[in-house]
């Protein structure tokens, strides 16, 4: 099958024909892991590293300009939805123009055959929630850590925020540590929203409750669309915290249990867990986590400058 721009994706699935029946038919997960060997568009698909709940990333090798990527490739029964179609082309679209060294860039997509994929920077390192894992073993993260993720996701989201466009998923699973240059970067955009222009359509079906609930603001999980980037810098907030406890702010054992703290429980100190946190870092992730949206920073910038000032008092760059 051909490789199908991005504009007439939806075409493509209008076109398709009914399928033979085949018994049996494997899982759309089974189907997927099938493509480790082959060529899809001109990407040569290599294993598995990552699963999430829309489809499989994939080791590849991008033909054209021999480079290695991270291939997304989504479920089959996700192209079969026109209305998934539709809001895949349009995340694609916010997520394709941008490019800044703390952000993973995307650099194509589209669909062939029954596949919709997404071919992304590939990283080689571990994300948050392999160190946040690593971290309920070994002990305790030192502090430093959780503020340069903090400061280079920051300045991320400043610059994203900037294009009018805010992130909805940032979460220790969409931020990987580069292991040679040590650079965090966040990646997953698939729930970009852009705020303004063409692309001011919703990417989610309104009053879905999509990501990690560990890591969303209170208004998110009232499942608003009017939020803005105060709740990027909320799971911000929550991430570092993650990183310096070893668990999210807000834990608990049923959806509802989550969902009632976050709204309405402040979380316990990060101090209560790592006595070395300065004080001064601190007070900025706790700020992060406020329940009200006025109550945190209002922008990206001036959370990247208040760390900045942190880094300078305690010897720390980032």
């Amino acid at each position: 099958m051909g490789d199908f721009p991005l504009d007439v994706a939806l075409g493509a699935v209008k076109q398709a024909g009914p399928t033979k029946a085949a018994a049996p038919v494997p899982s759309g997960v089974e189907q997927l892991e099938r493509l480790s060997g082959t060529t899809l568009a001109h990407y040569e698909v290599g294993p598995v590293v990552g699963r999430g709940r829309m489809g499989l990333i994939f080791h590849a090798t991008d033909q054209k300009d021999d480079r290695p990527v991270a291939l997304k490739v989504l479920l089959p029964e996700f192209s079969k939805d026109d209305q998934e179609v539709q809001r895949f082309v349009r995340a694609m679209k916010t997520a394709m123009p941008l490019r800044h060294p703390n952000l993973i860039a995307v650099y194509g997509a589209g669909k062939t055959g029954p596949h919709c994929w997404e071919a992304m920077e590939y990283v080689a390192g571990e994300s948050m929630t392999e160190v946040i894992w690593r971290i309920g073993v070994a002990g305790m993260l030192d502090w430093k850590y959780a503020f340069r993720m903090a400061a280079h996701v920051g300045r991320a989201l400043a610059y994203a925020h900037g294009q009018d466009i805010i992130h909805r998923n940032v979460t220790p699973n969409n931020v990987l540590r580069e292991t040679t240059t040590q650079t965090f970067k966040l990646g997953d955009l698939m729930r970009a929203k852009a705020l303004e222009g063409s692309l001011v359509m919703q990417i989610s079906r309104p009053g879905e409750l999509v990501g990690d609930v560990d890591f969303m603001s209170p208004e998110r999980t009232r499942g608003l669309t009017d939020i803005d980037g105060r709740a990027d810098l909320y799971a911000l907030g929550a991430t570092a915290y993650a990183l310096l406890t070893g668990r999210p702010p807000c834990p608990g054992e049923t959806l509802v249990e989550k969902i009632t703290k976050i709204r309405q429980t402040d979380p316990a100190k990060p101090c209560k867990f790592q006595m070395s946190i300065p004080n001064h870092f601190e007070g900025v992730v706790m700020k992060l986590l406020a329940k009200m949206p006025e109550d945190r920073y209002q922008t990206a910038e001036e959370v990247v400058k208040e760390l900045e000032r942190v880094g300078k008092m305690n010897g720390v760059t980032a």
